[in-house]
């Protein structure tokens, strides 16, 4: 599967969540942190993919291609267009080369 970089044409932002006081109930309140952005990619998921995902009851996921980084963990969460997604997979290239990337299986937060 041949990537190009050029089609990285939009940003998502990686983070965790902090909590917070809710200062009226007293409650905390999980928030997204930002730590970074990144630029990426959409792919397609082959059917093979969608079928394991669904099998094992993962819906509502994408897949994005970055390039690589170290940083990007599958504790994280991702941000794209205010929408809230676990990163749940993560196909790193981690060789030496200088363009490589990561495909990342994300699926969407239901809050």
């Amino acid at each position: 599967m041949a990537i190009n970089p050029l089609e990285f044409n939009d940003r998502v932002d990686f983070g965790n969540y902090k909590d917070v006081i809710n200062k009226v109930n007293l409650n905390k309140t999980p928030v997204f942190v930002k730590a970074f952005s990144r630029w990426f990619g959409y792919r397609q998921q082959t059917l093979n993919q969608q079928y394991t995902l669904m099998g094992n009851k993962i819906t509502n996921t994408k897949l994005i291609a970055i390039r690589h980084d170290p940083l990007v963990t599958e504790q994280m969460v991702a941000v794209i267009n205010g929408f809230e997604y676990k990163v749940i997979s993560i196909s790193a290239d981690d060789r030496s080369a200088r363009e490589t990337f990561d495909l990342l299986t994300l699926q969407k937060v239901v809050k």
